[in-house]
């Protein structure tokens, strides 16, 4: 029962940690530089109490992957500034779905069966059509897609770099946490050094607020380690997602977006295909 409590760690922490991020009016610079920090800070923690094996190959791997969420998160962040945590949330989700499962089937080899193929396509269609109804808005008595070109873009391009994360170390074959540390120190690299390139103030206020960003995030991401331990890849992997509900329902109510009822029903019928998607390929072999 303890294990499946720990599987919702990753639904509520990558759920909530959009909408922490911008409950302050913070650059994405800001948000990133300050999730960055609290993400290094509980990875020594942890490193500490663990004290896995690194090797330098590992660690060279592992903060490459830091880098890549760096500016995939990054532009996410960019992309929610330009929109709003319940229309570019879904994007980002579904889309790093699709880039995930495409990994998976072109380098990891996956979908060895005609059957795994077809319900595998199926399960990605449902997940880009519920991501473009999450957008879906009423104007006058017609309900048109209300997220731009540009806003479509910048995520799209945050779930190449996200997924390019996630993958990295499965690439190579590094496991466990052997990945945290060196990945936060990727992370925190990357951050400090696009601030700096970025040549403008920085409020620490904002910085020290966005540290509840990075434990948010970090909570989440050791959720899903003990969680994929005891349950498996499948299972644990196919709960986390369900952190688009969050950030969607909650991204809407707790900055008081006014939905009329159709906009509603798009919106749970998009979340809803998401979700269907991510079980259809949570079930594949």
């Amino acid at each position: 029962m303890l294990i499946y409590f720990v599987a919702l760690l990753p639904v509520l922490g990558w759920g909530f940690m959009p909408i922490i991020a911008n409950l302050r009016k913070s650059t994405p610079e800001e948000q990133l530089l300050g999730t960055s920090i609290s993400a290094l800070v509980f990875a020594f923690i942890l490193f500490w109490i663990v004290s896995p094996e690194v090797t330098l190959a590992s660690f060279i791997v592992s903060f490459v992957s830091g880098i890549f969420w760096s500016f995939g998160q990054l532009l996410q962040f960019k992309g929610i500034a330009a929109s709003s945590v319940a229309k570019a949330m879904p994007i980002s989700n579904g889309t790093q779905l699709v880039g995930a499962t495409l990994f998976a089937v072109v380098i990891f080899h996956e979908w060895q069966t005609v059957s795994a193929v077809i319900i595998g396509i199926f399960a990605v269609i449902l997940i880009l059509v519920g991501v473009v109804m999450t957008g879906f808005q009423k104007r006058g008595n017609h309900i048109k897609e209300s997220v731009s070109i540009h806003v479509y873009a910048i995520v799209i391009l945050s779930s190449f770099f996200l997924t390019l994360y996630v993958v990295t170390n499965q690439l190579f074959h590094v496991t466990g946490f052997a990945i945290i540390l060196p990945q936060a120190i990727g992370m925190l690299t990357c951050a400090i050094g696009i601030n700096l390139a970025k040549k403008s103030a920085i409020s620490r206020k904002n910085i020290t607020f966005n540290l509840l960003t990075g434990l948010s995030w970090s909570i989440a991401n050791l959720g899903m380690f003990l969680a994929t331990a005891v349950l498996g890849v499948a299972t644990s992997f196919s709960m986390s997602q369900a952190c688009v509900i969050v950030a969607t329902i909650g991204g809407i109510l707790i900055f008081k977006q006014k939905k009329s009822p159709l906009e509603w029903t798009f919106i749970l019928s998009g979340v809803g295909l998401i979700m269907g998607g991510v079980v259809m390929l949570s079930l594949l072999k």
